[in-house]
């Protein structure tokens, strides 16, 4: 049915871009276990989505392109006067949603396999900012898997925008559950972000194509544990959600895993908080204080992510 709504309830909370309420731009990262969406003919198109205390909030993803296999737990159908339907309209949308030829897509960890990475910030003014911070949202490549390795394109931040990351690679998650969601952004806003970058830092923060070692190396390290599988997000697959029993969202346990850390290591124009500079072999900070990669220097690192 055209014009289907439904809530959608995650086993996993997930971290999503989201929307400025007064501005419809984004402006804060969400932390979500309930997601409403829209059928549009096939696709399901996202409306919103609800924070751990209920509150509404636009994000900027606008398609969910795949999930990993069981962490769509129930679905719940909205008539359009419900109130979550009636307070998700009143919020603005700020940006061009176009997905007409999106280079990147959108991945989250569940938000409690969030993991500390460095990303780099630069301002309009041309000061840089560094920080060491737990990252769950990521953007890839569109024409990488799923499953890693693949190539680092941004870091989400608590501003809801993306950071350069500091590694050119995630090789592998090991253990842990790795991407449980996929989907896709406006093109425009990872041209924006793509411009961004680039004036901060030319083209050297484009990551290369994945090397044949780190592809070696992720075989290695998929031998020994199980892949996880994933599942298109489609009408059938909430449909078969929506017979499931309704599960509580709030209040429970994993409320208290979910809320985001505090930095661990700041760094801004080269001096860390204490005011000691960055030495030149420093390479994972030293990268950002420079535009563009100079003939002989060595490539951003790659991640190879162990809990």
């Amino acid at each position: 049915m055209v014009d289907e709504l439904a809530l959608v309830t995650l086993k996993k909370p997930v971290m999503l871009p989201g929307l400025s309420r007064r501005t419809g731009k984004p402006c804060r990262a969400v932390n979500t276990r309930q997601i409403v969406v829209r059928r549009e003919g096939y696709p399901l198109a996202i409306e919103g989505c609800l924070d751990l205390r209920g509150a509404p909030h636009r994000t900027a993803l606008q398609i969910i392109m795949k999930v990993q296999r069981g962490l769509v737990q129930h679905a719940e159908y909205l008539p359009p006067s419900h109130e979550i339907v009636g307070s998700l309209a009143s919020l603005p949308i700020g940006i061009d949603v176009s997905l007409a030829d999106v280079p990147s897509v959108y991945y989250s960890l569940a938000t409690f396999d969030a993991v500390e990475l460095i990303g780099g910030w630069s301002d309009p003014q041309g000061n840089v900012t560094v920080q060491m911070r737990p990252v769950c949202g990521f953007l890839a490549p569109r024409v990488d898997p799923i499953i890693a390795p693949w190539r680092q394109f941004g870091h989400l931040w608590p501003n809801g925008q993306f950071a350069r990351p500091g590694g050119s690679e995630i090789v592998s998650f090991v253990r842990n559950a790795g991407v449980v969601l996929a989907g896709f952004l406006p093109a425009a806003l990872i041209r924006e972000t793509e411009e961004r970058f680039s004036k901060a830092w030319g083209t050297g923060w484009r990551p290369e194509r994945i090397s044949e070692s780190a592809l070696r190396f992720a075989s290695k390290i998929a031998e020994q544990y199980r892949r996880r599988a994933y599942v298109d997000f489609t009408p059938e697959l909430l449909r078969g959600a929506a017979k499931n029993s309704p599960v509580r969202p709030f209040g429970a346990s994993w409320d208290s895993r979910c809320q985001p850390h505090q930095p661990r290591q700041t760094w801004r124009n080269g001096y860390s908080r204490s005011g000691k500079f960055v030495a030149n072999d420093d390479w994972s900070v030293a990268q950002f204080l420079i535009r563009t990669e100079a003939p002989g220097e060595p490539k951003a690192s790659r991640n190879v992510v162990e809990r």
